[in-house]
């Protein structure tokens, strides 16, 4: 492509505006690595947006140029310094432009890159770099003998029934960079990108999202890499490109087919020994949610239930394993009737504000919630810490799986 004229049009768009955080970060982190002009320039580019719509209005270079009073070679080479750092993201068609606004990384997230932090090690030095550093740091409060005794959502709010599974795109959202990466499932990436058919999909179309879209579906439908490349395949729009929205329900149709296959195909079967762990933790850690909801529904698993579990994963931000316990404890307090998404949502909110994102957090969450529903009187405080109780049914619920 030849170098942007000024008659060239361009519009921008984006994911939102910076907060003084995002300010902040922009001016002590980023701009000592790009510059004054290109720190300018995305400044100006954000403000060009409706703050409503987050579109701007059509315009020239000729108008760009004006407004940093800048050449249109210099503007470019800040735009590719915006591009290159992640800032910004560029479309071109014919002779129009669409400027993508992305929203600058957290603190944390950029000291913590490697790549960031010591570009800015290299351009202010070691010392400078420690002391910025100190602008950011934040006071860890003091939790010593304190225990969060909140209610859960479940604990106040009644189950609906059935609800109408609700999801829309394309909303305005704060939450940045949050990729849920299933660090302990093991997908063979080689092998399912070698399964595709040549010059089928692009490389640069496996995106991280994509990519982490896969690897989610793959865990919770059970789906294998082979299996998966189908879904993908089967995913792609008229111009070859991965339609994300299309991957899930591609996974869920393939689950039903393997699924009713398998129904056809059942022949008496012979008591499968499995080797789960006896340990609870390691237990969650290492079962899958079909599994759970195996052991839930008598062998009978429903793709609204593992609709669901994807949700919680991907929407809510849940760690799997944490789902696992919270799909046993629910089906628990319900007495093994399963309730909609919009009701594992509430609790799955309730657990991710109080940071339950371990399997032992959540275990140490459960026997809490145990404690707090059989002595609803039962106040704590700082000198009276909640006392530890057996969940006995998450015993018994492991030894049922290790009778089948």
């Amino acid at each position: 492509m030849e170098t942007i004229r000024r008659s060239d049009a361009f519009v921008v768009s984006g994911e939102g505006f910076c907060s003084s955080i995002d300010y902040q970060v922009l001016t002590l982190l980023y701009q000592p690595i790009i510059g004054d002009s290109a720190y300018t320039l995305y400044l100006t580019l954000m403000n060009l947006m409706d703050r409503q719509s987050l579109i701007s209005e059509e315009y020239l270079h000729a108008d760009l140029e004006s407004l940093l009073n800048r050449k249109l070679d210099f503007i470019e080479k800040d735009r590719y310094k915006l591009e290159a750092i992640g800032l910004l993201v560029t479309f071109f068609a014919g002779d129009s432009f669409t400027y993508e606004i992305k929203l600058p990384l957290s603190a944390k997230g950029f000291v913590n890159d490697g790549i960031l932090g010591q570009y800015l090690i290299t351009a202010i030095t070691k010392k400078r770099f420690k002391k910025i550093l100190k602008v950011f740091k934040i006071s860890e409060p003091n939790k010593k003998q304190k225990y969060n005794i909140s209610k859960a959502f479940n604990e106040v709010f009644p189950s609906i029934g059935s609800e109408e599974d609700v999801y829309e795109s394309n909303l305005l959202a704060t939450d940045k960079n949050r990729l849920i990466s299933l660090n302990e499932y093991d997908f063979n990436w080689r092998l399912f990108q070698e399964s595709l058919p040549d010059g089928m999909v692009a490389t640069d179309d496996l995106t991280e999202a994509i990519k982490r879209k896969v690897e989610s579906l793959s865990y919770v439908y059970g789906l294998d890499e082979l299996q998966m490349k189908d879904v993908l395949l089967k995913s792609l729009d008229e111009n070859n490109h991965v339609n994300i929205v299309s991957l899930s329900k591609n996974a869920r149709y393939e689950f039903e087919t393997i699924e009713q296959t398998q129904e056809k195909q059942k022949t008496p079967e012979t008591p499968v020994e499995r080797n789960n762990p006896a340990d609870p933790v390691e237990f969650f850690k290492n079962v899958s949610p079909i599994q759970v909801l195996e052991e839930m529904g008598e062998g009978m698993v429903s793709s609204a239930d593992l609709r669901t579990v994807e949700r919680l994963i991907e929407e809510v931000g849940l760690n799997p394993s944490v789902v696992n316990v919270l799909i046993a404890y629910i089906a628990k307090t319900k007495d093994g009737v399963l309730p909609g998404y919009t009701y594992f949502q509430k609790v799955g909110m309730s657990w991710k504000r109080n940071q339950i994102n371990t399997v032992e957090l959540a275990m140490d969450y459960v026997k809490h919630l145990e404690a707090a529903r059989n002595n609803p009187k039962n106040t704590y405080n700082s000198k009276n810490k909640p006392k530890d109780v057996e969940v006995d049914w998450l015993e018994d619920y492991i030894n049922n799986m290790e009778d089948r």
